[in-house]
C-alpha cells in the first residue's frame, strides 16, 4: 500500500473513532382506536407510547399530514415498563389524544403521531388509517360522574332535628358534538334517583352558600374538560353540580341502602343520552358513632423525589372539626402542621363541614435531617373530641446528596 494511501485511510479512521456518536432516535407504537378499530365517530379516543433515553418532551398528532393537538402524556403503561426497563418514565411512556372528528369529512383519513425528545429529537411514528361516518342520530351527549366514587356511602341527618343539614354532592361533566346547523351543544343535564327524575338543570338551578354553591346547574367552568375537548361546544363550561339532602329522601320514602344514579343530558338538537350511572348507599349519620377524619396529600406525590426543605399540603376534615394535623416520618413524628388554609375545592365537594372552606394544611419537612432514599410520611388527624385517624400516607425518595 503506498504512503500516501496509508494516510489517508489512518486519517479517516481517527475521524471515524472521534465522531460524537449520535444517540439512539425515539421509538414507540402509534396504536390509533381501541381493540383495532378503523372506523368511528364523535370524539375518538387515540393511544400510544413512546421512549427515549433522553425523555420524552411531547407527542403531536397528525390527520392527513396535518397537525391537530399536542397528546397528553404520562399515561401508565406497564407492559411496555415490562418490555423497556431503564428507559425514562417506561412505567408511563403511554399518551391519548381525544380527536373531534367531526372537524373532519365522513371518509377515510391518515393518522400518525410525531414524538419530540427532550434533546430535540423527532421521529414519525406508524401510521393508521380511518374512517369517520358521523351522522345526527350517533352524535350523542357523553360524559362522566368525577364525585363520587360508585358504591359511595352517601349520609343524611335523618332526625331532621339538625339546623345544618348534611349535603352529599353528585357532580361531574357533559359534551356534545354537533354537524347539524344550530346544534351548539348540551342543552341540560338531569339527575334520576332509581330512574326517577330528581332535579333538571334547566329548571332547577339556584345558588345556596350553605350547600357549597350552585345547586343542580350545568355550565360551571371546567378547563381541565378544556384541554381534553378544545374544540367541543360548551367544554370551557362542561361541570354539573347536583346536591342531594339523603335525610330529606329517607324521611319522604327512599330507603336506607342501595340506590342508582343516573345522568341523563339532553343536547339543542333534542337527542338524549344516559351518560353515567353509579350505585350509591343512603344510610344516616345517627346511625354512626365518630366517623374520624379524611383527608388527601398534595404533595410531596407518591413516588416523587425531594431535596432541601420540602412542602407537605394538602387537606382535612371532620365532621367533629379538625384538632391538629400531625407529620410522621418513618414512623416518627416532626411537628404539627399549620392547618386552616383556605380550600374553595374542597368546600365545593363536602359543604357543611366544620373548616370546609379552610381546610388546607401546609408543613415544611426539612429532608436534610433524614438519610437519601426511600422515606415514608404519614399525616394523622385529631379531631375536637380526640379522636385520631391517618388521613393520608406516601413514599417519597430524599436526594440531598451531590454525586
Amino acid at each position: 500500500m503506498r504512503l500516501e494511501t496509508r494516510w489517508v485511510v489512518g486519517f479517516a479512521l481517527c475521524a471515524a473513532l472521534s465522531a460524537p456518536v449520535s444517540a439512539a432516535l425515539p421509538f414507540g407504537n402509534f396504536e390509533g382506536l381501541p381493540d383495532g378499530r378503523n372506523a368511528g365517530q364523535g370524539m375518538l379516543p387515540l393511544t400510544g407510547w413512546a421512549l427515549d433515553d433522553d425523555g420524552i418532551e411531547r407527542v403531536e398528532i397528525f390527520v392527513d399530514g396535518v397537525v391537530v393537538g399536542i397528546a397528553d402524556l404520562q399515561q401508565n403503561r406497564p407492559d411496555v415498563q415490562i418490555l423497556y426497563p431503564g428507559y425514562p418514565d417506561s412505567a408511563a411512556a403511554g399518551f391519548g389524544f381525544q380527536l373531534d372528528s367531526t372537524q373532519f369529512y365522513n371518509d377515510l383519513h391518515t393518522l400518525t403521531a410525531r414524538v419530540t425528545t427532550n434533546s430535540g429529537e423527532q421521529v414519525f411514528l406508524n401510521s393508521k388509517v380511518i374512517e369517520v361516518y358521523n351522522t345526527t342520530h350517533n352524535l350523542v351527549p357523553f360524559g362522566a360522574i368525577t364525585f363520587p366514587n360508585a358504591g359511595a356511602e352517601l349520609y343524611g341527618d335523618c332526625e331532621l332535628d339538625d339546623l345544618t343539614p348534611r349535603y352529599s354532592v353528585i357532580e361531574g361533566w357533559a359534551l356534545d358534538l354537533g354537524i347539524e346547523e344550530g346544534d351548539t351543544g348540551v342543552k341540560y343535564v338531569e339527575l334520576l334517583i332509581n330512574g326517577s327524575l330528581w332535579a333538571n338543570s334547566h329548571t332547577d338551578c339556584w345558588f345556596d352558600a350553605a350547600q357549597g354553591g350552585y345547586v343542580n346547574c350545568y355550565g360551571l367552568p371546567s378547563l381541565d374538560i378544556e384541554d381534553l375537548f378544545p374544540t367541543v361546544a360548551n367544554s370551557p363550561h362542561a361541570r354539573w353540580r347536583f346536591v342531594l339532602d339523603v335525610g330529606f329522601l329517607i324521611n319522604i320514602g327512599y330507603s336506607v341502602g342501595f340506590h342508582e344514579l343516573t345522568i341523563r343530558v339532553g343536547d339543542v338538537y333534542g337527542t338524549v343520552a344516559n351518560v353515567a350511572e353509579i350505585p350509591v348507599v343512603f344510610t344516616c349519620t345517627e346511625f354512626t358513632g365518630n366517623e374520624g377524619s379524611f383527608g388527601y396529600i398534595d404533595n410531596p406525590e407518591n413516588g416523587e423525589q425531594t431535596s432541601g426543605v420540602t412542602e407537605v399540603t394538602g387537606w382535612v376534615l371532620d365532621r367533629e372539626g379538625v384538632g391538629v394535623v400531625q407529620v410522621f416520618l418513618d414512623g416518627q413524628l416532626q411537628g404539627s402542621a399549620i392547618y386552616g388554609l383556605p380550600r374553595g375545592d374542597v368546600s365545593t365537594l363536602y359543604p357543611g363541614y366544620p373548616d370546609s372552606a379552610a381546610a388546607g394544611f401546609r408543613y415544611l419537612l426539612d429532608t436534610r435531617v433524614t438519610s437519601d432514599g426511600p422515606h415514608h410520611i404519614q399525616l394523622q388527624a385529631i379531631d375536637d373530641h380526640g379522636v385520631y385517624s391517618i388521613v393520608g400516607e406516601r413514599t417519597f425518595f430524599v436526594r440531598n446528596e451531590v454525586p
